[in-house]
C-alpha cells in the first residue's frame, strides 16, 4: 500500500512539474500568406474516357487565425486549367486547412504541412456552362529566406460537374493535380 501510495505522490509531481507536449512547436511566420503554383500539372478524367492533361496555375490569399502561419487556415483560390480547347477551365474556390509549422534551427528555417479542402466553382472560358467543384490535398512549404517560402503540392484530388460540357454526354469530372511554386507570408 506504502509503494502504490509513493508511486502516486511521485506520478503527480511529474505532471505538475512537466511542461505541455506538443507534437510541433508554433510557427515563427506571419498569418496572412499569398502563393502561387506554376509549375503544375492536372490529369483530367472523365465518365466517357475523355482523359486530357493540363497546365494548372494557381495564385492563393489566406490567413491563419492563430496570428502565426500554423493551425486553421483560410483562405481564396483562382485556378486554371489550360491547354485543351474547348476544355479551358477557370476555378473560384474557398480553400480551409489546417497547417503545421516545423521550425528548424531556432526558426531560421520552417517545413510546413498543409492538409486542405476547396470548394468552388468551375466555369469554362468559351461559353455560359459553369458548375461546382470539390478537392482535397496536401502541400509542404519551406521557409528559407525570412517569409519567403517554397510550396509543393504533393497531390490534390478533386471533382467537379458541370451543367452542360457541350460535346461530352457525362458532366462529372476528376482531377488529379500536382505542382510547385512559390510564395510568401505577412
Amino acid at each position: 500500500m506504502r509503494n502504490g501510495f509513493a508511486a502516486f505522490v511521485l506520478f503527480c509531481l511529474v505532471m505538475v512539474a512537466s511542461r505541455d507536449a506538443r507534437a510541433f512547436d508554433d510557427s515563427t511566420r506571419r498569418p496572412f500568406y499569398v502563393q502561387g503554383i506554376v509549375g503544375s500539372y492536372s490529369f483530367w478524367a472523365s465518365f466517357e474516357g475523355t482523359d486530357l492533361v493540363f497546365w494548372h496555375p494557381d495564385v492563393e490569399f489566406g490567413y491563419h487565425f492563430t496570428g502565426r502561419h500554423d493551425g486553421f487556415v483560410l483562405g481564396i483560390r483562382q485556378g486554371f486549367n489550360v491547354g485543351r480547347d474547348p476544355f479551358d477551365i477557370g476555378q473560384t474556390e474557398l480553400r480551409g486547412g489546417y497547417d503545421f509549422a516545423i521550425p528548424l534551427k531556432n526558426g531560421r528555417f520552417e517545413i510546413t504541412i498543409a492538409p486542405y479542402a476547396t470548394f468552388g466553382l468551375d466555369y469554362l472560358f468559351r461559353g455560359p456552362q459553369a458548375g461546382l467543384r470539390f478537392a482535397a490535398g496536401i502541400e509542404g512549404k519551406l521557409f528559407f529566406i525570412e517569409n519567403v517560402y517554397v510550396v509543393v503540392r504533393a497531390i490534390e484530388l478533386s471533382a467537379g460537374e458541370f451543367v452542360d460540357l457541350g460535346p461530352l454526354e457525362k458532366n462529372v469530372y476528376f482531377n488529379f493535380n500536382g505542382g510547385v511554386g512559390a510564395g510568401f507570408a505577412f
